[in-house]
């Protein structure tokens, strides 16, 4: 019992224990998306430019499977490729949907960056449809862009083992040290870091930084700039938003978004309350307690 207790106990099989319950997680929300949305695959990353501005490189996508008869003229699908089908799927907006004698769907798409006319797969079968984009996370595919080398997977395995031997000598200073940390200047500096680090990113958000990602406004700018400010148009919802265009003639709803300014904005509060106002609150009851008993 001895033995087990102190292998408990140890850093190793504590961080262990960590992965293991984070890859569990991971593996759970997965299996869970793929129960709710109907496909095998629900999340893709979008790895080249032909729907830009509306999916950029590196945003990761959500699909959820969809009969062809529940499609519609606008819709951004993933369907297989109808020349190398077990190849990267293919993500279009549709532009044309038929009907054939025998009952068959046959679907006609294009990239927003060509915009005009169709792709060199159509008028593909709707046995190639794969699935409906039903939301669009910006930025988080690049990291998976970035490690798919095999070079850059060997960095970031390297990294992960050197943050992980950190962990195990330095994550266990006990609580005293703990809590001598969160005193006096150290704190201070922590919670001014926190806090640069968030507006930083609430900014990164807005306007990004060009090749790493455009922002909710660098997006606006740049379909302002192909269609023209007044065809332009943004339409915020709670965590998401929308940049719909009038293109020739008639509106293209662009893909809905998961809004990055507003998550960060609202852990930028939550961490100010919960580091700053409520240590103040709690400081001032314990400093008018400590007046009325003396």
């Amino acid at each position: 019992m001895n033995i087990l207790k102190k292998i408990y106990n140890s850093k190793l099989f504590r961080a262990l224990l960590e992965v293991a319950f984070s890859f569990t997680l991971a593996f759970l929300l997965l299996a869970s998306l793929r129960v709710i949305l109907g496909v095998e695959s629900p999340l893709f990353v979008v790895s080249s430019g032909s729907m830009m501005p509306t999916l950029n490189i590196g945003d990761i996508i959500v699909v959820q499977k969809v009969m062809p008869a529940q499609l519609g003229i606008g819709d951004i699908v993933v369907f297989r490729n109808p020349y190398v089908p077990y190849g990267s799927p293919i993500v279009h907006r549709i532009v044309n949907i038929r009907v054939d004698e025998e009952g068959n769907y046959k679907i006609s798409t294009v990239g927003d960056a060509i915009g005009r006319g169709i792709d060199q797969f159509s008028p593909w079968d709707a046995s190639l449809l794969i699935g409906r984009v039903i939301l669009r996370i910006p930025y988080i595919g690049n990291l998976y862009l970035f490690i798919s080398t095999e070079d850059r997977s060997i960095t970031i395995i390297t990294f992960i083992i050197i943050l992980l031997i950190l962990f195990l000598f330095f994550g266990g200073e006990g609580k005293k040290e703990t809590q001598k940390k969160a005193l006096g200047y150290t704190r201070l500096l922590y919670i001014f870091a926190i806090n640069s680090l968030l507006i930083c990113l609430v900014i990164f958000s807005l306007w990004g930084l060009g090749a790493y990602g455009f922002g909710m406004f660098g997006e606006y700018q740049l379909n302002a700039e192909r269609y023209g400010a007044e065809n332009v148009f943004l339409v915020m919802g709670f965590m998401t938003y929308r940049i719909d265009c009038q293109v020739y003639g008639r509106i293209r709803q662009g893909a809905l978004t998961f809004s990055w300014f507003q998550f960060l904005l609202l852990v930028l509060i939550l961490f100010n309350v919960t580091e700053v106002l409520v240590p103040i609150v709690r400081y001032r009851l314990n400093r008018e307690s400590s007046n009325k008993n003396e």
